[in-house]
């Protein structure tokens, strides 16, 4: 597989990650149009969900010219093949790093919530502890892909092959 096809495949794997992203905050945005009483509110929802859908659309139709602005296109000479256990564990870690960075992100709010909660006693942070245990088991088990996930890749092959 040459450099512009691994691009083009990351390109794609991205505007799935995008499009799923994207439908998670969905209703959030809907939500928050409905409550802001803003007819401006609204129109920047909509321009927003539009452009989002155009750049999923773009990202998954046109990869490899994303490839191409991304490489230099006089180095098309294809790479050394991979075994299938590296392209395994390449992608647990891709994963692990799409599992950890949301976490550590929701973490950090939580700890600025409780941070004010201090400051404020009107704010409940009774509801964190039980975040915060799951962001941790989701950072532990992101940290196990990346860091080497000889497990999931044992798992995947005895899936796989069947029982040997």
């Amino acid at each position: 597989m040459s450099a512009h096809q691994t691009i083009a495949v990351a390109v794609r794997l991205f505007a799935i990650w995008l499009a799923i992203y994207f439908g998670r905050m969905v209703p959030s945005f809907y939500r928050e149009t409905l409550s802001a009483d803003d007819s401006a509110a609204g129109f920047a929802a909509i321009v927003i969900a539009l452009l989002a859908v155009v750049l999923i659309l773009f990202l998954w139709f046109f990869p490899r010219t994303v490839a191409r602005g991304l490489l230099d296109a006089k180095n098309l000479s294809p790479a050394d093949a991979e075994t299938p256990d590296t392209w395994l564990a390449v992608g647990c870690a891709l994963i692990g790093i799409w599992l950890i960075v949301p976490a550590l992100a929701r973490i950090i709010y939580n700890l600025s919530v409780v941070y004010m909660a201090q400051r404020n006693s009107a704010v409940d942070t009774s509801d964190l502890h039980l975040a915060w245990t799951y962001y941790l088991v989701e950072i532990a088990f992101g940290a196990w892909l990346v860091l080497g996930a000889r497990g999931a890749r044992r798992l995947f092959w005895w899936a796989r092959r069947g029982k040997e």
